[in-house]
Order: C-alpha cells, then structure tokens, then sequence
C-alpha cells in the first residue's frame, strides 16, 4: 500500500513533475494518504488563502483514499514516540501519528523528509 506525506501532495498541488512523474510510473495502482496528511495540506489551503480554495483542493486530492488514526494506529503511534524518545531522536507528534498509520497497515509511505528514517519498520520512498 503506497501512503503518501505531506510533502508530496504539497508538490503536486503546485504542479511540481517530479510528483507527475511519480503517478505516472505507478498507474494503476491504489494511493491512500493518513487522514492527518489531508489535515495538514487542508490547513495550508485555509491559512494561505489566495486563489485556491479548499473544495477545489479537494477535488484535485480525489485520487487518494484516507485512511483514518484508527485505534490501532493511534497504539502503534505510541510505540514509536516512545522508541524515539528512548533513543533520543524526536520528531514531532504529527510525523509521529503519519507513521504510527503506515507502520499498522505495513504501508510505503512516500516522502522527502528524511526524518521518517528513525521510524524502524516504516519504510520510506522519496520521489
């Protein structure tokens, strides 16, 4: 299952290729993103404002399915926040509930930040 991040879907909106090129290569093929992920790229949207309204940004995220911090996301979230804060490698509660959501579905999530590197059994992608 191929989960995607924030990071991605921020490049897309904003047409960057390299996410294009990304869709492309993997046509066919189901995409999903944390319920969380939508948050933070609806969030943008609404603190930026300008052109681009939330429904039309929507619209464009059609594609993906959510896939909602369920109770056993939420527990495996904080089996990691606790192996991170062992070993004294932090990263901050939202990434941490991203990757509690794709360690529980054993997905690939799709990401440029590097920090979800210090996630054992989250396996990362950068496009």
């Amino acid at each position: 299952m191929i989960l995607f991040d924030t990071s991605f879907l921020i490049e897309y909106l904003d047409g960057a290729e390299r996410t294009r090129t990304f869709l492309d290569a993997n046509e066919g093929r189901p995409f999903f993103a944390p319920s969380l992920v939508l948050f933070e790229v609806y969030r943008g949207v609404t603190r930026t404002g300008g052109e681009v309204r939330l429904d039309a940004v929507q619209d464009r995220l059609a594609w993906l399915e959510p896939i909602p911090l369920d109770a056993g996301s939420a527990r495996e979230a904080a089996r990691i926040e606790a192996e991170l804060l062992d070993a004294g490698q932090p990263i901050n509660l939202g990434d941490v509930l991203i990757a509690g959501v794709c360690r529980h579905h054993g997905s690939l999530l799709v990401t440029d930040d590097d920090h979800f590197d210090r996630v054992d059994g989250v396996e990362t992608l950068s496009y």
